[in-house]
Formats: C-alpha cells, structure tokens, sequence
C-alpha cells in the first residue's frame, strides 16, 4: 500500500498545470487517509505542487501539518479565484478547528467561507457564516475580537447595500462607528477605519439619491489625506466624492469634473491601471476605459464598460450602440463557452485520475471499483446533458439577437417611410402658402391672407400631431421610457385637448361636448392619457361630417375609469377595423380630404399597454365610431 501511495504521488506531481487543483485534491485525500511517511510525503507534495517550502519536517505532528496545510491551500485556492474549493477546505477547518478547541483559527476559517460565499453571489450562506463568526469572537473576547467584529459587520453591511436594503446597511454601518467609539487623534488605524465606513455611508446615501452623500464623502476623503491612507483608497475615496457632487448643482458637477481629474492624476502617478480604467468609465471617456480594460484583461471592468457605452450611444448614435451591444454580447457568449470549456477539462482531467487510482488500488475489492464506474458514467452522461443544454442556450440567445436586430430595421423602415411621406406634405403646404404671401403680400386682399394663414394653422397642427406620435413612438421602441403615474383631472385633460384643436373643430362647425365629470380624478401618467385623447379626439374630428357633434364621456367600473370618444361621422368598414390597431396600416382621409400617418390608434394602444391599460373600438361604416380605453382611479 506504501508504495502505490508514493507511486500515486509521483503520477500527481508529473501532471500538468491544467490539473493542479485536482493534484491538490486527491494529495489531501492520501494525507488524510494515511500515517506516518506516507502522510508525510503527501504533504510535502502538496508543498510543491503550490510552490511553498514546507514549514514542518517529518517528526512534526500531523494534526499540526494538517493546519499549515489547510491555511495553505485555502490561500492558494483564493488568490486563484477558486473559490467552490476555498468554501470545501474552509469547511474541512472549520470542523478541524472546532474539534481541537482552537477558537482563533475557526473564527479565520468562517470568515473565509463567508467571503468565499459572498464572491459566489451566495449572499444568504454568507450573512449567515459572518454572524457564526461574530459569535465566535464574542466567545473570544479581547481587543483583537473587537476589531474584527467590526469588520465582520462593515462585510454583512456591504452584502446588504448589495441588496439595495440600504436601511438595514446604514444601521450597520453606523454600528461600526459607535463600536470605535471617541477616536483621538493620534490613533492611525481607527480613524483609517473610520474613513472607510464613512466612505460606506456616503455610497449608500448616494444610492438612496441623499444630499448629505457630499458630507460622509468629504469627511472620508479628509481623514484618508490627513492620516496618509494609500493611494488606491485615496483615489476611491475621490471616486466617490465626484459621483455625489455629480448629483447636485451646476458648480457640484464642476466640481466633480476637477475630483476625477485628480484622482486620475494620482492613480498614473501610482501606476494603477484598473483604478486609471474605471476613472475614464466614470467620467464618460467610454472608448479608452473599453481600450484600457481590454489590453489589461480586465474581463468584469470591460463588459460593463461595454454596456454603459451602449447605454450611452443608444439615444444619439444607434449605429455605434449596436456595435458596442454585439460587442458585450459576444464578450457575454465568449466568457460562457470558456467556462463550459474548463468545465470540461476539469471533467476529463478528474476522469484520468481517477483512472490512475483504480489502477493503483487495484486490489480493492470489486464492488468499490463498480461504485466507481457507475460514478464516471454519471458524470460523463451529465456533461453530455451539459453541452446539449449550452447548445440549446447558444441557440436561444442567437435567435433572441436575430429578432431584436429584425425589429430596429423594421422601426428603421417605418420611421423614414412615415417622415417622408407623411411628414413632408404639411411642411411644403406650410411652405409653398408661405411663399405665396411674402412674394405677393400686397397683392393679396385680406381675406386671402386670413385664408392663408388658417391653412397655414390646420397644417402646422396636422404636423404637429404627426411629430409627437412619431417621437412617443421611436421614444418607447427605442428607449426604456419609464411610465410616472400621478393625481389628476380627467376633465381637465380632455378640455385642453379640445382647445387644440379649435382651429379643425370650427372649420368644420363641429359640435364637441366634453361630458366628463369637471371633479373626475385619475391616477395614471398624465402625458399617455393626454396623448391618448389628443390622438382620439384628432381622428373624431378628421372624420367627422360638418356640422356633427363628437363626445367625450367617463364611466367608472370597478378600480378602472373608462374614457368613450364617440362622433357621427364617416365610420370604418370591418375588414379594416380588424387591422386598426397594427403596426403597419394605413390612414384613410377624413371628410374634408385630411390625411395622416397611420400610426395614431397604435402608438395609443403601446402606450397603454405600458400603463396597464386597455382600448377598444366599435364602428360601423355611415353610422359613426366609439373608442374606449381605460385608467386608473384615484
């Protein structure tokens, strides 16, 4: 058996760098599992495998080789980012520690796990882990438990400003504070600290949108510069102070603009690179902190760097926007597949050692080594569930692409079509009656000129009209509008919108009766239900015949008020009232020869659908139309 242990250690160590973690793994296990020199040997490979000198010889105790060894490999497996097996072998010392008494060590070990827990995005595991650590430092007692308490709780407030319950986080913070209680001024570390958890507070009021954010950053900036902090938190410090003047007035962002360009002169002067990075991110200078991070492999820096500058570009440039979205996306699509791809690795590599062992234990008995087969074919038949489900991600996010991609061309289309077509026509009417006044002003009696000038009006409100469909339209296609419910009056709405539209409504001698209760409160977003109406009332008018009436009316049902637009006009056939609503229609002239841009009813029925609300309308072609929709009660 001793020599199949040292033979066993001798395949490990000619592995490749690619499989050191499960070299690691499997030396632990023989460690554990043996005595003497062969336990011994283990450890000393183990040793080498990290690349340390051991710092215990053969007469030392294994209990005691067992603690240098699980400090070693818990700090090697955290500075490599691996921290699924830094949560295993903290585990393993938590309950090594626990089992000899040795409270200092346990304490380590559970604050380990929870920050490994915390960088796994386990958040729950790790509230949890740092509060059996408080309680072991309580057990503890003394100055130096004091001190780590504090930075047991400033962790947990970190996690919980994490989880936007900013309260929960400020409470804890402020604990921090009163455990360090009246600082003088010769004491370094403590007002150190006591910068860091004013720093802490000034980001959670700046999530909260707080004026006193300014404040905490000051006094955190003050105590780092006063008390020679280093540099990189200095130059955090000064990161946070700009975000919350960058939050106030004119002189504020000014402000802001000067911090930045200190904390980005010191952070050259210091060599800090990834610092130097997100300076340029946070003022706005997308492409060199894009260009910084990705010759720095900054791989986590360069996606979000990649995302603001799309969410940046995606108003002004949509051209360079796509260009940045591809580039997260792929960047998104690259990190996936190389994790599968290690994942694999990882697998196959765990597959040959396990090989190796079943050739070196071979004498065990049979049905050990059966175990062990039906525990590879296990493996190898959810990987191969693994790649099928990847393949089918890959797929969905590829067909995902494909038709956000089809629906800008789509808008793209539209828009010009409409802007060309329909916009154009009342801006050369506006024109060419234009020109005919200024060439032959004197020429033109005054009843022409009046003439004029009320064409001139009912085409610059048709062009109105068209423009605000068209820009709520690209607003919601293009942009993540946000909806702003808030208390107002419905009869009021309705009555500004008829005053609009004055000008259509008396040249045709119309009838408009606003029936809405004058005291009928809604709470819904005021600008949708006043676009709503104005589009509905436009399209009442334009089809209605001289001397008709159009009414407004408000019923309420349940939590809902419905709003009816009613006229006698023209009406609209059903084969076309089965398309009213779509994305692309057309628009029919109205009774005086008015024309549109057919995109009224549906930018209404978008909208709306934003709101919670819901549209509806009836016709019949000769007797007149109904369109309802619907708004919140107060």
């Amino acid at each position: 058996m001793k020599k199949n242990l040292l033979l066993l250690i001798g395949v490990l160590m000619g592995c490749s760098l690619a499989s050191a973690a499960q070299d690691l793994d499997s030396l632990f296990r023989v460690f554990d599992d043996s005595r003497g020199e062969a336990a011994y040997n283990a450890a000393v490979a183990i040793d080498e495998v990290i690349g340390r000198e051991p710092n215990f010889d053969a007469h030392t105790d294994k209990d005691e080789i067992k603690q240098k060894l699980l400090r070693t490999m818990i700090l090697h497996y955290y500075d490599n980012d691996d921290f699924q097996r830094v949560v295993l072998y903290s585990e393993v010392g938590i309950e090594h520690y626990r089992a000899i008494g040795d409270l200092f060590n346990q304490a380590g070990c559970c604050m380990t796990l929870a920050n490994a827990y915390q960088r796994l995005g386990q958040l729950d595991k790790a509230i949890e882990c740092y509060n059996q650590c408080s309680e072991i430092m309580d057990e503890m007692g003394g100055e130096m438990a004091e001190v780590s308490k504090r930075y047991v709780i400033n962790n947990i407030a970190e996690i919980y400003l994490a989880m936007n319950e900013y309260d929960r986080a400020e409470e804890l913070y402020n604990k921090c504070i009163a455990m360090l209680g009246e600082v003088g001024a010769n004491d370094t570390a403590s007002n150190l600290d006591l910068a860091t958890y004013y720093q802490n507070l000034a980001e959670v009021r700046l999530a909260q949108k707080k004026d006193d954010a300014v404040s905490y950053a000051e006094q955190s900036l003050e105590l780092s510069l006063r008390y020679q902090d280093s540099p990189n938190k200095v130059i955090n410090r000064l990161l946070t102070l700009s975000k919350a003047y960058e939050n106030t007035d004119k002189e504020g962002k000014k402000e802001a603009a000067w911090l930045l360009d200190e904390a980005l002169q010191l952070a050259k002067d210091n060599n800090e690179v990834f610092l130097q990075a997100v300076i340029h991110l946070q003022r706005g200078d997308y492409s060199k902190a894009i260009a910084m991070a990705e010759e720095n492999h900054y791989d986590k820096l360069l996606q979000e760097a990649l995302e603001s500058a799309y969410r940046h570009e995606r108003d002004n440039n949509p051209m360079r926007a796509l260009e940045y979205y591809e580039r997260s996306m792929a960047m998104k699509d690259s990190i996936f597949n190389e994790t599968q791809q290690q994942l694999i690795r990882d697998y196959q590599v765990r597959y040959a050692m396990q090989e190796k062992e079943l050739e070196l234990l071979k004498e065990q008995e049979k049905s050990k080594r059966n175990r062990l087969y039906a525990l590879v074919l296990s493996i190898i038949a959810a990987l191969l569930l693994l790649i099928a489900f990847i393949g089918y991600l890959l797929a969905q996010t590829r067909k995902k692409r494909n038709k956000e991609l089809e629906h800008i061309n789509l808008t793209k289309d539209r828009l010009l079509s409409i802007v060309s077509h329909d916009v154009k026509t009342p801006v050369g009417a506006i024109c060419t009656m234009l020109g005919q006044m200024t060439t032959g002003y004197d020429s033109l009696g005054e009843t022409d000129r009046k003439a004029n000038l009320i064409m001139m009006h009912s085409s610059a409100e048709t062009l109105y009209s068209r423009v605000s469909n068209i820009m709520q339209w690209v607003r919601g296609e293009l942009t993540n509008s946000s909806i702003t419910p808030t208390d107002f009056n419905l009869h009021n709405i309705a009555e500004n919108n008829i005053k609009t539209l004055e000008t259509a409504i008396g040249m045709k001698s119309l009838k408009v009766v606003n029936a809405i209760a004058p005291d009928l409160i809604v709470h819904d977003d005021a600008n949708v239900v006043s676009l709503v109406l104005q589009n509905l009332l436009s399209n009442a008018v334009k089809f209605s015949y001289p001397k008709g009436e159009v009414r407004v009316k408000a019923t309420q049902e349940g939590s809902r008020v419905w709003v009816a637009v009613e006229d006698d006009g023209m009406g609209i056939n059903e084969k076309k009232l089965e398309k009213m609503f779509d994305f692309i229609t057309s628009s029919a002239k109205g009774t005086s020869g008015e024309t549109g841009t057919g995109i009224g009813l549906f930018v209404s029925k978008e909208l709306l659908d934003k709101t919670g609300g819901k549209i509806s309308i009836e016709s019949k072609r000769g007797q007149g139309t109904v369109v309802r929709f619907s708004v919140n009660k107060k």
